[in-house]
């Protein structure tokens, strides 16, 4: 039912644009803006025709961005969703390989150490990533599944999702107020109330009010570096396994801000033997800490891109998708390299891999 309904639903809103750009262009910016009849001279409606150009030629602009928009977000949504591979149905957890984890300084994990597995999927699940109940799939860093949309709005998504929901506030706000404005307008002067402009700008409204709050509240979201499904989370804990090696000289973690007097000292669960080579110290955060909270501007960076082509054009991915940063799957907050920085500053010849300057790359 929920694919289903990421079918149905946009052809419901495609159905609903054709036929606000049909009232917009024709019945109110060429019938009554440009060419008004002679009966609705004689009442006091004249033409104006530099306001339906300008009408149709913004309209038909803006329509056309969020067209092109739309189609990249059913493009990516169709051809790469974000899915995480199945296992198979006979994996146990016990037995399953860990190597994808083994390049990461740093993962979430369950109360084992062991990173978080899927028992519908029948595999582990990398950091943010979740199980989509109408896809059946685990989905990496998924926000939500939109059939307003089309479909799944995951890592490889979320960008245009974003862009998507702007450009439709964008479009509607600017439909609803010419049409609101010229309907009070026709009711004053002719004393008529047509009821496809009385539908059109209903649904302006309504649509201008969906959308806008989608973009509000996706964005700051963005902002604080939470998806949907974080958001409904927020107050949990979280599991993070760091690498660790005894022994060693360590390099001095000189971004580490100082503790606080009311700051809690670091949870740590356990420390977790591999084999001969690799240990884990597993840490639990405090109660709404965001282990993935890098800051505003990062924040938004991590989704929309580095420049300002990147935000508005619906091209390029996102670059959180390359997980090339050996430290975890998406970057720590200070938080965590603080948490991990203490602990290691109480236990000599200790070495958090995490902290060191040398393994660090940019994104």
């Amino acid at each position: 039912m929920g694919q289903l309904s990421s079918v149905l639903m946009p052809l419901l809103q495609l159905g609903a644009l054709g036929f606000t750009a049909y009232v917009f262009i024709y019945s109110l910016a060429i019938e009554y803006l440009l060419r008004p009849s002679p009966d609705f001279q004689s009442r006091g409606v004249f033409p104006r025709k530099p306001t339906a150009v300008a009408l149709i030629t913004v309209f038909s602009i803006l329509l056309l961005i969020l067209m092109v928009t739309w189609m990249r977000l059913l493009q990516v949504i169709w051809t790469n969703p974000g899915l995480m591979p199945l296992g198979k149905p006979s994996s146990e957890k016990q037995e399953a390989s860990q190597k994808y984890f083994e390049k990461y300084d740093a993962f979430i994990a369950d109360y084992d150490g062991d990173p978080l597995w899927c028992n519908k999927c029948h595999n582990f699940k990398p950091d943010r990533t979740h199980h989509c109940r109408e896809l059946n799939r685990c989905v990496r860093r998924m926000d939500h599944y939109c059939p307003w949309a089309g479909g799944i709005i995951s890592e490889t998504t979320h960008k245009f999702f974003i862009q998507f929901v702007f450009y439709g506030t964008i479009i509607t706000t600017f439909t609803l107020v010419p049409m609101a404005y010229f309907l009070a307008e026709r009711i004053r002067l002719l004393g008529s109330k047509p009821a496809t402009w009385i539908a059109a700008t209903a649904l302006a409204g309504i649509f201008c009010i969906f959308t806008g709050t989608m973009f509000f509240t996706t964005f700051w979201n963005l902002s604080i570096n939470y998806t949907t499904i974080e958001t409904v989370q927020r107050g949990g804990v979280h599991n993070i396994a760091m690498l660790a090696t005894a022994g060693t000289s360590r390099s001095k973690n000189s971004s580490r801000a100082s503790r606080s007097p009311n700051q809690q000292p670091p949870t740590v669960l356990k420390e977790v033997q591999r084999d001969a080579s690799r240990s884990y110290v597993l840490f639990q955060t405090q109660p709404f800490d965001h282990p993935w909270d890098i800051g505003t501007w990062p924040n938004l960076q991590s989704i929309m891109g580095y420049s300002i082509w990147q935000w508005l054009v619906p091209l390029k991915m996102s670059p959180c998708i390359q997980h090339d940063d050996i430290r975890g799957e998406f970057g720590w907050a200070q938080k965590v390299l603080d948490m991990a920085a203490e602990y290691q500053e109480d236990r000599p010849g200790m070495q958090i891999h995490l902290l060191s300057d040398s393994r660090r790359r940019n994104r």
